[in-house]
């Protein structure tokens, strides 16, 4: 029996890149450890709440810019977003020559126990649709793309106008 054990044992030791493999895992839950309080794992509920707080913001914005557009009359704007907020956070990468192989650990910097969030990214506007009761003229519709494409840097392919009521 304990033959056996030794012959499992030489076998797993000739597994080339098994360190690599474990220290990867080990990062990894290590990371998952760190973000456990909730900042990595937010509830998908309150990220949705902050990208429709987000979007109805900008929406309420543009609806007041736009009507202030002569001819534009009353406009109701709505905004389609691909995906959801990400967090940008810092990380310490480490690259350890080891013989022909190169190990590159990466590993996230906290400061007084908390990961150092770099930047928080919104969205990104993937449509924009616009109702415009002045929309039926030609100008005002260009007026209002070139409003749009300007305030979001979106192309104007991503913008709809439609003549309302």
């Amino acid at each position: 029996m304990e033959n056996k054990k030794t012959n499992i044992f030489d076998k797993i030791k000739k597994i080339k890149g098994l360190e690599f493999i474990i220290i990867g895992i080990v990062a990894f839950l290590i990371i998952v450890i760190l973000f456990s309080d909730g900042t990595l794992f937010k509830s998908r509920a309150a990220d949705n709440d902050t990208v429709e707080e987000y979007v109805s913001s900008l929406e309420a914005r543009l609806e007041k810019t736009l009507s202030q557009v002569k001819g534009a009359g009353r406009v109701k704007v709505v905004i389609s977003v691909a995906g959801g907020n990400k967090t940008v956070i810092a990380s310490d990468v480490k690259t350890v020559k080891n013989g022909n192989e190169l190990q590159v650990t990466e590993t996230p910097v906290l400061v007084g126990g908390k990961v150092v969030v770099l930047n928080e990214l919104y969205p990104e506007v993937s449509g924009v649709l616009i109702v415009a009761s002045g929309a039926s003229s030609v100008s005002v519709k260009v007026d209002l793309v070139n409003a749009v494409t300007t305030f979001l840097s979106v192309e104007p392919s991503k913008v709809k106008i439609l003549t309302g009521k």
